[in-house]
């Protein structure tokens, strides 16, 4: 299994034209390489890896040709990748990556391309280090980008950088799915880990979805738990316990809407959790007319993480899935 353990996935923005590219280095990014044709789009993107060991690796995706070149040198540890943005539009007809702009704790570097682009795309979140992309790309152009993102208290701690090869193309990566639930709220991430090892579910008298928390085992077999994503105001907790050996999360289900007494607020009122072995829940209040069923369960595969939404519930839940 590829080792994206203490990993988020962030995007990609852009459009849906081109082969999907991942770049995990088995190190620190050294330099980044962009070509922009005629100043309108970005051609290629490229990037320079050192290992703990001293190897050097390079990658490129997109075009193998264009106009301008331009390369940013970054000196990790002292320096690392904070954020970035940029703009999306039409090339010749095509939807690409128009610019793209990299910001370290050090410097700006960019914008790279145009910035006349008809979308606008950012990643930017305090304490996080974006440690690796990803993105799709056709013969000519960029047409979405991407990021891999890990805890700044665990980038810039010498040998754990993500141990996974830079050779992406084909590589079977964990997979998005959602999240279902309503708009708005403050998203949040787990990343992904080896299993899930329990699932904490926080009800209370509205027979809505208080909160989840989840215990995550690591490839190392050392338990981490989550944050609890949604409100504390629920009166009880219910537990979903896995071995995580023979019984495995497959997927989930739901329906989410309106709260009542709440002014049209919506967060999930009631979740489901299937596994390879039972069905655990629902947990909540399954409903009718005026709610929406959401589930996950369409692709065989393992839960091995959860991403979401909060509004002082849990108001979007989504999964991260390896599927088979």
């Amino acid at each position: 299994m590829v080792d994206f353990e203490g990993c988020k996935t962030h995007g990609p923005w852009g459009f849906s034209e081109g082969n999907r590219w991942v770049y995990m280095p088995p190190g620190f990014i050294k330099k980044i390489r962009i070509i922009v044709k005629y100043g309108e789009a970005v051609d290629t993107i490229g990037f320079q890896t050192k290992s703990s060991e001293g190897g050097v690796k390079t990658s490129s995706f997109g075009s193998k040709c264009g106009q301008k070149t331009d390369t940013i040198c970054i000196d990790y540890p002292n320096e690392y990748i904070m954020s970035i943005s940029g703009t999306l539009g039409n090339f010749w007809g095509n939807g690409v990556v128009k610019s793209i702009c990299f910001m370290t704790n050090l410097n700006l570097y960019g914008p790279y391309g145009h910035e006349s682009g008809s979308t606008n795309f950012s990643y930017d979140v305090d304490g996080a280090v974006i440690v690796g992309f990803h993105g799709r790309a056709n013969e000519y152009h960029l047409t979405a980008f991407g990021v891999y993102t890990m805890p700044k208290s665990l980038a810039l701690v010498p040998n754990h950088m993500p141990k996974v090869c830079s050779s992406m193309s084909s590589m079977a990566l964990p997979k998005d799915a959602g999240p279902w639930g309503a708009g708005g709220g403050k998203p949040w991430d787990d990343g992904v880990f080896s299993t899930i090892k329990q699932v904490r579910v926080h009800v209370g008298e509205l027979n809505v979805i208080y909160a989840l928390q989840f215990e995550y085992l690591k490839s190392d077999a050392k338990s981490v738990s989550s944050q609890i994503h949604g409100g504390t105001d629920g009166l009880k907790i219910e537990l979903v316990n896995l071995d995580g050996k023979d019984e495995y999360l497959t997927g989930i289900s739901g329906f989410y809407g309106p709260i009542e007494g709440y002014n049209g607020l919506e967060a999930i009122v009631s979740i489901t959790f299937h596994t390879n072995l039972r069905i655990h829940g629902p947990f909540g209040e399954e409903r009718g007319a005026g709610y929406v069923y959401f589930s996950s369960t369409a692709s065989p595969g393992k839960v091995v993480g959860f991403h979401g939404r909060n509004n002082g519930f849990l108001s979007a839940i989504g999964v991260h899935m390896e599927y088979f």
